[in-house]
């Protein structure tokens, strides 16, 4: 009897610590959630950041660029792109992007700039090729 008793002893101890293994506390559950806002917030971070840096562009390096941009009323925007040897000058809206104009060799714009500057030069240029009178 005495062994039984020992033994129905030791098997409820093994029991126990085996059912006390299975169990998670809620500490446990808090950490782990905790942990998965951490990194969910991190990597949200860092996309948003790679979105308002324009980081990681596909496209091939100098094959497809914005040149420059001129607003013409709240909405609306003139903008000039490189793409490849041409350069586009587009109307851009809020509601559809027209090509205005299509420049190619010599009539290109900042031909020998890499950083034209963008009010002054960029507007006297646009009122000549308007005007008709592109001696670019």
């Amino acid at each position: 009897m005495a062994v039984s008793v020992a033994g129905s002893g030791y098997a409820g101890d093994a029991g126990a610590a085996k059912q006390s293994a299975n169990i998670i506390s809620y500490a446990d559950a808090l950490q782990w959630l905790l942990a998965l806002v951490v990194v969910l917030g991190l990597f949200g971070s860092l996309i948003w950041l790679l979105r308002k840096s324009g980081g990681l562009s596909l496209a091939g390096k100098g094959q497809l660029s914005v040149i420059s941009g001129l607003s013409v009323g709240v909405r609306e925007k003139l903008v000039l792109v490189k793409v490849g040897e041409k350069q586009l000058l587009l109307g851009v809206t809020p509601g559809r992007i027209d090509k205005l104009l299509e420049l190619e060799g010599d009539a290109r714009l900042f031909q020998n700039q890499e950083n034209p500057q963008v009010n002054g030069l960029f507007a006297q240029k646009l009122q000549q090729v308007l005007q008709g009178k592109s001696d670019v």
